[in-house]
């Protein structure tokens, strides 16, 4: 008589948290950028991909917007929207901030964000000013937590 499968499997997704293997910090920053002149609602993005065999744990997002454009954050392992990833902020970043997200916190997630290889965080940049931009503009995401030991 053994354990349930199912148990099993919670035990090691609570053991594979605690075997990190590296820190994730503002050194594995995504950034997308909209080129000068850009009119107002043009959408940029810039996709980063958790390498394959890798299990990542994010704690905090980090989202900074410039002048004259909002961000977001749309993650592939979220539900699907209209065929793209589901965005993690209900209602775009504000253009000129500096936003953290605590991914532990009651009204985000309430726990780490479990990503594996092949799942993808994408940062969408949109311009909001109503001539359109004067100058490059960029959305910034920030993500921190630890590479783990993958063990389900």
């Amino acid at each position: 008589m053994g354990l349930p499968l199912q148990v099993l499997r919670e035990a090691l997704l609570t053991a594979e948290s605690l075997h990190t293997e590296d820190r994730i910090d503002e050194r594995d920053k995504i950034e997308a950028t909209v080129p000068n002149a850009s009119a107002q609602d043009t959408v940029k993005t810039k996709e980063f991909e958790v390498p394959a065999g890798e299990v990542w744990y994010l704690n905090r997002l980090n989202l900074i917007t410039e002048a004259e454009i909002s961000g977001n954050v749309r993650v592939s392992r979220f539900p699907k929207v209209d065929t793209v990833e589901k965005k993690y902020l209900g209602t775009d970043l504000a253009a000129s901030q500096n936003e953290d997200y605590d991914m532990a916190s009651p009204g985000q997630l309430g726990a780490d964000l479990r990503l594996l290889g092949g799942d993808k965080l994408t940062v969408v940049a949109t311009v909001t000013a109503v001539g359109g931009t004067t100058a490059d503009r960029k959305v910034t995401l920030n993500v921190y937590g630890r590479k783990a030991r993958r063990l389900v």
